[in-house]
């Protein structure tokens, strides 16, 4: 079974500079199709179309521009340790880049991982964080236990 998260963000960004940004986060590769690929995890990313955000971010408080879903398929705990890592440099990397409010969901409801106002915040009671390469990029970041509007 594949994990999935989903990032909503409000970052002022067109599709392929999201995917540039996303590839060169993770070292992946941009298919054909546009999906960024690398062992392990695929990532879709695209700028929404006016009329069809999701709802979901604005109750986070924040006009949702664009989408990322970041799919594991390895069974192989150090694999999905490492690309769990990968997946937090990523919204990281578009968080140092645009400064703009997001949200991780994990299976499209529950918060992991929150941006608000320039700030990562991650959530205190997720068992991802405990992958050696992911606590090592919470060091001296925000952890709280994160609203959950969507459960």
């Amino acid at each position: 079974m594949a994990l999935e998260y989903t990032y909503y963000g409000a970052a002022d960004l067109g599709t392929d500079e999201l995917r540039s940004v996303l590839a060169a986060a993770i070292g992946g590769t941009v298919t054909a199709d546009g999906t960024v690929v690398r062992d392990g995890l695929n990532v879709a990313a695209w700028r929404e179309t006016p009329g069809e955000e999701a709802s979901a971010p604005r109750l986070f408080g924040f006009d949702h521009r664009i989408t990322v879903r970041f799919r594991f398929s390895s069974l192989q705990r150090e694999l999905e340790g490492h690309n769990t890592a990968l997946m937090i440099g990523a919204v990281l990397a578009l968080l140092d880049r645009t400064g703009a409010d997001s949200v991780l969901l994990f299976n499209g409801e529950d918060a992991v991982l929150q941006t608000v106002g320039g700030e990562a915040i991650f959530d205190a009671d997720r068992e991802e964080w405990e992958f050696p390469e992911a606590a090592a990029l919470m060091a001296g970041r925000h952890v709280a236990t994160l609203s959950q509007p969507l459960l």
